[in-house]
């Protein structure tokens, strides 16, 4: 298990390392190249000797796919971590997808239930639109919506706001890079308000935002 500088989690443990999903802004991306995790980060490797991570005694806040995307994961993938998941129940837990809908197909099959704070990213209109789709047809709400980086101005349907907004702008020095506009951050903060949501807003904002920063106490914090 490792310290992280992610600022909405305690930890990370990551048994798969790779994604598909080809997001041209992937951090995990750049730390591969530079320290070699897996051959090719387009092709997910499972790596079943960071499970005995989860064994650990204090209780934390565990984000379990910094470097890949669960929704991603062979399904003997996700029942091994589901598996030690649940044999530690005093660690609160992190997924973040943007394969919802397969996510949930996993999650559902597995048996005991175990309880992880699932997340969508969501970094576009188009994200945010289909991911409402995904949710409303299996009337399921995610906890949260990790925001990250946030390339265009976003609107969320009002019947689509889950419990906890994370926002974040990008970092690093990729051409193209998007710096965000503070009337993009202010409209989603207006909206988490609304529905009494939580706000999490990662450091990458504090200098845009100034006294609008802000981190609310968020659910799974141990």
């Amino acid at each position: 298990m490792k310290k992280t500088k992610i600022d909405w989690c305690d930890s990370t443990i990551n048994c798969v390392y790779g994604c598909p999903n080809g997001c041209k802004y992937c951090y995990g991306n750049v730390m591969n190249k530079r320290f070699h995790f897996c051959k090719n980060w387009n092709i997910p490797e499972w790596k079943p000797e960071h499970l005995k991570e989860f064994y650990s005694k204090k209780p934390k806040s565990i984000f379990i796919d910094s470097m890949s995307d669960i929704g991603t994961w062979k399904e003997e993938w996700f029942n091994a971590v589901a598996k030690a998941i649940s044999d530690n129940p005093q660690h609160r837990y992190i997924a973040l997808t943007k394969r919802f809908d397969r996510l949930m197909d996993m999650f559902l099959r597995f048996t005991p239930p175990i309880e992880i704070f699932i997340g969508i990213s969501v970094t576009t209109q188009a994200n945010a639109n289909a991911a409402t789709l995904v949710h409303r047809f299996h009337n399921t709400m995610p906890d949260f919506y990790s925001i990250e980086p946030i390339l265009q101005s976003i609107t969320i349907p009002d019947d689509a706001i889950p419990k906890t907004l994370i926002i974040g702008a990008e970092t690093g020095n990729r051409k193209g890079k998007v710096v965000p506009q503070k009337e993009w951050i202010d409209r989603l903060v207006r909206q988490a308000d609304e529905h009494n949501s939580i706000v999490f807003m990662k450091e990458s904002l504090r200098s845009l935002m100034g006294n609008d920063f802000r981190q609310d106490e968020l659910l799974w914090r141990v």
